[in-house]
């Protein structure tokens, strides 16, 4: 495989992994993946767009097979393109005009006044785009017609009888917006959760006459079923992986702490003890009344600050050179494996922070994955 196309794999997938960060977790930004025919997918091929509104840069790649002109053999090769788009009307309307300029190839060709003369059938060049897309939720669609009047290609004395004539190649392709698609795993994640959490609460209210054993067999399920979530989404997989940690003040307060970007650090402080020899899950509305769990985060103004150092002047009552944003409201889960090395995961759901000039910070979902206590 040619470099250039070894690249474009490699952009291929960063694109579709780092689409899912929350850097696209914005409602004008959009990351589509599409599979179609066409210029923009080098012939039958993939194409990977990201978009701000009304703006789109693209990246595709694909295969061209082998054409037949009477007994010429128009040779396969596999083609690459980039290209700008410019989309009409709002991102969140159902039909987009499409304007756009194209870059790569254009065309495998042969004109019979070639007749059996080396040349090189292969066109890169820039070409014009003009279509209409339909989105709707996670899919779209996009029909547009790319017109090349063979004025700007490369190599022109290569690609002779090629210029003079106006092509015109339509393009169909079928996308994925990645973000949305992102999203509907997560809500259908946090709907699972939610039936879990509803089967807790009516397991902790329900003041008539309930089996006890019905109780233990229901709580166990419960407890299974959330542990065997945080033991496979707890695979530290996500940035900063191995920055947290579990510590005990020694006033019978104890600490849970990670670093979740580069210069802010979250912290949970509980004022009792996770403890005991069996599987148990903990769980804390933060809005409650009762106190006995902080959470906050803080952006650290010193960039050199570490969280083990943060977490010792904090136990210390020292004063720390931050941004402090206390939690308003959320939900936190923490589950304590019963171990030997007296593990446990926390899960902070639905959070709502505010520091004292009123900004605030929301979160979807933290994981602080399996941590060891530590004096």
């Amino acid at each position: 495989m040619k470099p250039f196309y070894k690249l474009l794999l490699v952009l291929f997938l960063f694109g579709i992994i780092f689409s899912f960060n929350s850097a696209y977790s914005q409602k004008d930004r959009y990351v589509v993946f599409k599979g179609g025919f066409g210029l923009p997918y080098g012939a039958y091929g993939l194409n990977l767009e990201y978009r701000w509104k009304r703006i789109g840069g693209y990246a595709g790649g694909g295969y061209m097979k082998s054409q037949y002109y009477s007994d010429i053999v128009i040779p396969s090769s596999f083609n690459g393109a980039l290209g700008l788009k410019y989309y009409f009307f709002r991102p969140q309307e159902l039909w987009h005009p499409v304007l756009g300029i194209h870059a790569g190839w254009l065309n495998n060709y042969y004109h019979k006044n070639i007749g059996y003369s080396s040349y090189n059938p292969t066109v890169y060049g820039l070409a014009f785009i003009a279509g209409v897309e339909m989105i709707e939720d996670m899919m779209s669609i996009e029909m547009s017609m790319v017109i090349d009047p063979a004025v700007a290609i490369l190599n022109p004395e290569k690609h002779p009888n090629y210029m003079g004539k106006v092509y015109f190649t339509p393009t169909i392709g079928v996308g994925v917006n990645l973000y949305a698609f992102k999203m509907y795993l997560k809500n259908r994640e946090r709907k699972k959760n939610r039936e879990i959490i509803n089967m807790e609460e009516k397991l902790e209210t329900n003041s008539g006459p309930v089996n006890q054993n019905e109780i233990k067999v229901r709580t166990k399920d419960t407890n299974t079923v959330i542990s065997e979530r945080l033991v496979r989404e707890c695979n530290d997989t996500l940035a900063f992986p191995a920055v947290k940690i579990y510590t005990d003040d020694g006033e019978g307060n104890y600490w849970v702490g990670k670093q979740i970007a580069e210069e802010i650090f979250l912290f949970v402080k509980f004022s009792e003890p996770i403890t005991g020899t069996e599987k148990t899950l903990y769980t804390y509305n933060l809005d409650s009344a009762i106190k006995t769990h902080t959470v906050f985060i803080i952006k650290m103004l010193d960039k050199n600050e570490k969280l083990s150092g943060i977490t010792q002047k904090l136990m210390n009552k020292e004063p720390v050179q931050g941004e402090i944003y206390q939690c308003k409201q959320g939900r936190l889960m923490v589950y304590n494996y019963g171990n030997m090395q007296k593990e446990i995961s926390v899960q902070l759901n639905d959070l709502k922070l505010i520091n004292g000039n009123n900004s605030e910070l929301y979160y979807d979902e933290i994981l602080i994955c399996l941590v060891s206590r530590n004096k």
